[in-house]
Formats: C-alpha cells, structure tokens, sequence
C-alpha cells in the first residue's frame, strides 16, 4: 500500500515509547514500512532534538518534527532547526532562581539552542530522569544567562513540590510572559512536572507552522497523544489518535483509540487505521 498522502506525528513518552522508554520491534517495522511507501513520520515530543534521537536510533524520521512541545521545528534529515521559539529567560531565571533560594524539591532543567542543562544540583537529581535526559551538563545559572532559552523544566521530587513555584509564579504575574503546561512520564517514580514555555506556544500551534512546510501540502495529518500537552496538538490534526493508556480528557477527543503504549499503537495505526481513513 501506498502513504503518499499521509503524515504521522506521534508522541513519544507513554506513546511511542513503552514503559520502558522504548520503540517496539512491530512499531519499528511498521514505521519503516510506512515511509518506504511514501509516507512521513515525525515525532511531536518535549524532549530536545539530540535527546531524542538517542532514542530513536535507525528510525526514519522523514517529516520535519514537533520538538520542546512545540517551542520548535526541527528536521532529523538536514540536523536543523526549522524554527525556534525563545522564551523570556529572565523571568524564567527568576523563578529558578526563587526555587532554589526556597530550596524547593525539583530538578530544574534549562532548554537552549545548543542542548539540555541542569540549573539544579547534580546531588538532588532524579537519577531517572537524569538518565533519560541526556546528553547534558550541570551549569550555574548566571553561565545559563548567557544562552538562549527555549524552554525550562522542572521536576518534583517530592508531592506538592510545584506547589510553591506555581504561586510565585502567579504572585509575579508571570502568566503574560510564560506558559505553564503539565507533564508526565511513568519512566521515573516521581514522574510529575511542569514546564515553562513561550507564552501562547503549544504543539498545537507547531501544528499550523508544519502545514506551512511544502513537504506537508496535501497530506493528511494522523496525530497520537496520551497526556494534556497533547491536547493542542490533536484538536489541530486532522485525524487524532490515542493510546488505550491515554488520560480520559485525551481519548474523548480522538477518532481512533489504539492499542497501549505497550502494545504497538503506531502499528496499529498504520496497518489498521490509515488503510481505511
């Protein structure tokens, strides 16, 4: 069968990738399928272009993809940003900075043009979520100062840890200068975070900048998500998907609901769903 007229963008943590944080042998065949047959596949993640390749190694991302939840465009092909969104660092680094004098439980990470850093100490990070997280290094915040920031993230290693950080943030009204999005990942046991981004700026929006990308022109979208930042996303494609392991919020707006994260969804989406839309 033929994809010509199709595009895939899919999420990767509770998604693509397993509990285990990785892509299933069926996935991987049937991807490879897919854009053998004219098809394109890119991914729609938080996670920092270098980071993610990590973990997807060998697999054809042939569609410029949805990275930093939607801060960016970034072609795997030609190893380029598309387009990058930056976010205003000061008061980002305001926030970081009022945590760490709190000495607030979370693993603060900075997001720039040329890599992952961690704005937080290496003696109090997750030692999951540092290891999914690579490659990166350990700054001090005034070195993080002279980058450009494109999203920061910020990781509870204790309940309610975000707590204090969020009513900052409203106490500085920050809201018109920074966006605050969830996230999730059952990879590392705390799993509960929070990041700031551009204001306004979602994989929703990212979206409409790939439908501008002659490569997408006349392509149908089939996008797959699990969790709220994927929300945006979904509600812009054409044809939305979930995981059966998706938050209820996710799945009530989706066409097709797929198998679980852990049982080959994006397979199923391309021999299953695609040949029949």
């Amino acid at each position: 069968m033929r994809y010509d007229n199709a595009a895939i963008l899919t999420d990767l943590d509770g998604t693509l990738f397993n509990s285990h944080g990785e892509v299933s042998a069926e996935d991987r065949a049937a991807i490879k399928e897919f854009t053998n047959e004219g098809g394109l596949f890119a991914i729609s993640s938080g996670r920092e272009p270098h980071n993610a390749e990590l973990y997807l190694p060998d697999l054809p991302m042939n569609g410029p993809s949805i990275v930093l939840n939607g801060a960016a465009i970034y072609n795997f092909v030609s190893q380029k940003y598309i387009r990058t969104i930056l976010m205003d660092k000061e008061a980002a680094a305001d926030v970081l900075k009022y945590c760490q004098q709190q000495e607030m439980a979370l693993d603060q990470q900075v997001y720039t043009t040329d890599g992952i850093f961690y704005a937080s100490p290496l003696e109090i990070a997750e030692p999951g979520f540092l290891r999914i997280h690579q490659p990166t290094s350990f700054l001090p915040l005034s070195v993080l100062m002279e980058k450009d920031w494109i999203k920061v993230v910020l990781l509870e290693r204790k309940p309610e840890a975000l707590g204090p950080m969020r009513e900052y943030l409203a106490q500085k009204n920050y809201g018109q200068r920074l966006s605050l999005i969830e996230g999730w990942t059952d990879v590392v046991r705390t799993g509960k975070y929070q990041e700031l981004l551009p204001p306004g700026i979602n994989k929703g929006t990212a979206v409409e900048s790939l439908r501008q990308l002659p490569v997408y022109e006349e392509r149908t979208f089939f996008a797959v998500g699990d969790y709220w930042n994927d929300m945006e996303m979904l509600k812009s494609t054409d044809i939305p998907c979930a995981p059966e392991n998706a938050i209820n919020e996710i799945k009530e707006v989706c066409r097709y609901i797929l198998p679980s994260h852990n049982n080959s969804p994006i397979a199923h989406l391309i021999r299953r769903v695609i040949p029949g839309c």
